[in-house]
């Protein structure tokens, strides 16, 4: 898919998507089977846990949802029950929820389903649709859109910066260096996190990173970086 045309897709729609939901309400049987994916990842856990809610949230519990979003699942937890060392906790957390979603495929009506354990403490969420999956009601109901996007300035922003990460990408593999794919990694969440903070998720900033991650080029930043550190840590 081209720039201009991932870029319209990221355009808001005027209803929720009818794969989930009818008259703003979570469809039963989608609901029936998160709570079966839920389930299965308390599981997958492996330790005692106190779930205190199952939440929707992202582009699919609103009206900005397109064809390269997923469903992201969170299961909320209470760590504080389950060890004192929260960071320890966090840390265990993190590291099963990328191998869970690194090496499961499983896909509702063709979107991918993405879990996500989180701190019940932590319930600051930029999104403005978050969803009760376990108590089936809306916690922060979606609003539609008023305004869109600048596709002109966003076109720019983007090809601006993708050749900015394939010059990093050059660079490192030339060096052997994973210092120019890491200041590429953190301008990118800062540019996110700026138009997210500055004017929500139809933010130009935003827009410009969604369509930068579906043209494939943060996954090879990602991916160049670690071939570096590998070859770095084979060598004798």
């Amino acid at each position: 898919m081209n720039i201009e045309k991932s870029i319209k897709s990221h355009l808001p729609h005027d209803k929720l998507s009818s794969k989930i939901w009818k008259d703003r309400k979570m469809l039963p049987s989608f609901r029936e089977s998160l709570l079966k994916i839920s389930d299965a990842f308390i599981q997958y856990l492996g330790i005692p846990i106190d779930v205190t809610d199952i939440i929707m949230t992202g582009s699919y519990a609103n009206y900005n949802y397109t064809v390269f979003s997923d469903i992201d699942l969170h299961i909320v937890v209470d760590v504080t029950s389950i060890n004192g060392d929260t960071d320890l906790v966090e840390e265990f957390f993190s590291a099963k929820k990328k191998f869970w979603n690194d090496r499961r495929d499983i896909k509702l009506k063709g979107i991918e389903v993405e879990l996500y354990p989180q701190d019940s403490a932590n319930d600051t969420m930029v999104s403005s649709g978050v969803y009760s999956v376990q108590e089936d009601s809306w916690i922060i109901e979606p609003r539609k859109f008023k305004t869109g996007f600048d596709i002109e300035n966003v076109k720019k922003a983007a090809k601006k910066v993708i050749k900015e990460i394939e010059i990093a990408i050059k660079n490192s593999i030339k060096k052997s260096s994973i210092e120019d794919l890491s200041k590429m990694l953190k301008k990118l969440k800062r540019m996110r996190q700026s138009g997210l903070e500055r004017a929500g998720e139809l933010s130009d900033e935003n827009i410009t990173y969604k369509v930068i991650r579906a043209q494939g080029y943060l996954q090879k930043l990602f991916e160049t970086k670690y071939e570096i550190e590998d070859s770095e840590l084979s060598r004798l």
